[in-house]
């Protein structure tokens, strides 16, 4: 396991809140060291981080070659097939966080190819449960992998006492052998009923969901801070209904890991496909073609919305939290 991150500290400014001190915590020596050496220790880092960015292909890929090239296997991996699409897991609310996959020694050297710098406006009371809304989205949301997955990132000890469940497209959640991965980081179905019976638990069980979703994947670029949040609002009913506070969130490098082609016709097929599939269609690359580029990773969690719980919101109120929401961003 990772040394344990140590915070220093800097001033938050706020121009509508009272100061307080931000705590920044920095990546943790061990991982520090690591991600400056080169040779056989750099390879090593640059393949483990490419196999974690394409997880979500090949671990489905390697259940299809199984079931095609190994006939005794069908059987049974149809049955495993099954299991992944009726397990009760993904949808209520607890999942299946599985502390030694988050703490594997291999996570180390997904980290030290993405160093996680974490920066918190304010601490959270763990007695609660929190809507984190996270931005940007990227071209494979590493941060849900990172940042939230991986206790080689510090932010356990961050935010001590509190759970926070990745939320993870429903469908995906069911693919064969990711499934395992998904819920071993603790992620839970993007479904209203999951994310309300998680934030039902209380006692710092929280959720952290990507406000933009697929559409804002189309806007990743390097250098490029394009959100898609102004008609984003349901992870803000939810967060009235639960009485869970909402923690805006900015991954700093994320968009910075893959570029995107880009063309007018390109875009207006992109956003056709993806009106009608729920899901976006960048054509991205990397170092060459599909290797992430090598990048730090800035978490900056914001000064918690306070909200009324209401099990009924009104448009009203949803769009003025949503309001203070944008403007604590």
């Amino acid at each position: 396991m990772a040394e344990e991150s140590v915070p220093a500290q800097s001033q938050a400014d706020g121009s509508e809140h009272e100061e307080t001190e931000a705590q920044v915590f920095e990546p943790s020596k061990e991982i520090l060291a690591l991600s400056q050496k080169g040779g056989l220790s750099m390879v090593l880092q640059t393949v483990v981080a490419t196999m974690f960015a394409w997880l979500i292909v090949i671990l489905p890929t390697v259940f299809i070659l199984l079931f095609v090239y190994i006939s005794w296997l069908r059987i049974p991996l149809a049955v495993y097939a099954g299991y992944c699409y009726l397990d009760p897991s993904i949808e209520d609310g607890v999942g299946r966080r599985t502390e030694w996959v988050r703490r594997l020694g291999v996570w180390k050297y997904v980290n030290a190819y993405f160093p996680v710098r974490l920066v918190v406006d304010q601490r959270l009371d763990p007695s609660l449960s929190y809507v984190f809304g996270v931005s940007p989205h990227g071209i494979l949301c590493f941060s849900g992998q990172v940042v939230i997955g991986s206790q080689q990132s510090g932010l356990d000890e961050s935010f001590e006492g509190i759970t926070i469940h990745p939320i993870v497209l429903h469908h995906a959640l069911k693919l064969p052998i990711f499934h395992e991965y998904g819920l071993a980081l603790g992620s839970l179905s993007s479904s209203r009923e999951s994310i309300r019976r998680c934030l039902a638990h209380g006692n710092g069980d929280s959720v952290a969901i990507v406000v933009g979703g697929a559409k804002e994947s189309l806007h990743t670029n390097r250098g490029n801070r394009k959100l898609v949040l102004q008609n984003r609002k349901g992870f803000v009913r939810e967060a009235i209904i639960a009485g869970a506070p909402l923690v805006p969130t900015f991954i700093f490098g994320e968009n910075d890991i893959y570029a995107q082609l880009e063309h007018p016709l390109l875009r207006k097929v992109q956003l056709w496909l993806q009106s009608r599939m729920m899901f976006a269609l960048p054509l991205f690359y990397g170092r060459f073609g599909i290797v992430p580029r090598r990048t730090p990773l800035t978490a900056v969690f914001g000064r918690p919305v306070a909200v009324e719980k209401n099990p009924t919101p009104s448009h009203d109120e949803i769009n003025q939290t949503h309001a203070r929401y944008l403007n604590e961003l």
